[in-house]
């Protein structure tokens, strides 16, 4: 119902809704997928509804598959900074080495303190003002 509420709010605005589940072991959508540009996004394909993978693709979305495993340590919480650079985490190694592959700049310091403790880089952002670097 809240969602549905906020998706009008946006839908107002002119935005495209998509509403999705969200896997029973997580808490938020941002932890199954997490957009990284415009055109891409890390996606963790064994818990994301099949209609969301192929709602991002055809709205001509880059998938970057995020494993299970690195998600349920919040591997696919991350944060797009612009211009390709991407903050993780050093725990999320095989993620990290595909968004390289990729072509992103990836930060990575450790911060099993924060995510032991159930928070992810993009759990903890405010705000960011991303122009040019």
């Amino acid at each position: 119902m809240a969602a549905r509420q906020i998706g009008d709010w946006f839908a107002k605005e002119g935005w495209e809704i998509k509403y999705a589940p969200i896997d029973q072991f997580y808490v938020h959508i941002d932890l199954m997928v997490c957009m990284l540009n415009e055109h891409c996004a890390a996606v963790c394909l064994d818990t994301t509804e099949d209609d969301v993978v192929d709602w991002l693709k055809k709205k001509k979305i880059e998938i970057i598959p995020a494993s299970f495993k690195e998600t349920m340590t919040l591997g696919c919480n991350v944060v797009a900074l612009g211009n390709d650079r991407v903050l993780s985490t050093e725990g999320a190694k095989d993620l990290n080495g595909k968004l390289r592959a990729a072509g992103f700049k990836v930060y990575d310091p450790d911060m099993t303190m924060f995510t032991r403790a159930g928070g992810g880089v993009h759990c903890m952002c405010q705000p960011l003002r991303r122009e040019a670097a």
